[in-house]
């Protein structure tokens, strides 16, 4: 993604609680929004950046009358994020009180650059062969077991980087991952080394808030369902090789 460095101006408004600072983008075009993450400005939506399959993607749905607030609440929650195009400033702002500011905000131009799936498979053996097509995968370990289980469990990521803290989350051990990139899209992290060192369900109970803390995503059941499923998965994968 491409970095955006924004001059603009912040303004103190007068709140409940107080005089504060904020940045409302007064300056931008009605072809360019901000998207904020979690109360805060992360990406730049720029209508005029047609190369960005994203901008196409938000484009189409508007075309079919989908409000673009309601188009980029979703596209968080898939993301496990809270994601709004408003800014929510409802104080009164002080005139007179605006000072020049630089906000770095990121282009999307992929919404794949954010959305990584983790696809978690426990089997004795694979081929690399067996991964590259994504259809593939799923026919070969999407059966269920004589419990009813399936062979994989799933979860959607924003980011390398929560990739990292979600495993060091789970296995309590910070861990360089052994990578075997496939495809341009597909990667393979080999985790048989940490097989039996996740945390229980007991853990995960006491610590959920602090998962919710250094990923930053929403604290909801979905978020905490998604986590019981993956650990109840590790600890009935424990015979398995990788």
């Amino acid at each position: 993604m491409k970095k955006i460095n924004l001059n603009t101006e912040s303004y103190l408004f007068d709140g409940e609680n107080g005089k504060f600072r904020a940045i409302p983008f007064f300056e931008l075009s009605i072809d360019e929004w901000v998207i904020y993450q979690n109360q805060e400005p992360k990406y730049l939506l720029n209508f005029n950046y047609r190369e960005s399959s994203f901008v196409k993607q938000v484009s189409e749905s508007m075309e079919q009358g989908v409000d673009l607030e309601e188009i980029i609440n979703k596209y968080g929650i898939y993301l496990g994020l809270y994601w709004t195009t408003k800014h929510y400033i409802t104080s009164k702002e002080i005139p007179d009180s605006q000072k020049p500011e630089k906000v770095e905000l990121e282009l999307i131009e992929s919404f794949g650059d954010i959305a990584n799936e983790l696809i978690f498979i426990a089997t004795d053996s694979y081929k690399q062969s067996d991964l590259i097509n994504e259809d593939e995968l799923l026919e070969k370990y999407m059966i269920e077991d004589e419990s009813g289980f399936y062979s994989l469990e799933s979860m959607v990521v924003d980011r390398k980087e929560n990739i990292e803290k979600l495993l060091e989350f789970l296995f309590q051990i910070k861990t360089e991952l052994t990578t075997i990139q496939l495809s341009e899209n597909i990667s393979i992290y080999d985790l048989g080394s940490l097989i039996g060192k996740s945390i229980n369900l007991n853990q995960l109970e006491s610590d959920y808030q602090k998962w919710i803390e250094i990923s930053g995503r929403n604290n909801t059941m979905d978020e905490y369902g998604t986590l019981l499923g993956l650990i109840s998965f590790l600890e009935r994968s424990l015979e398995k090789n990788s």
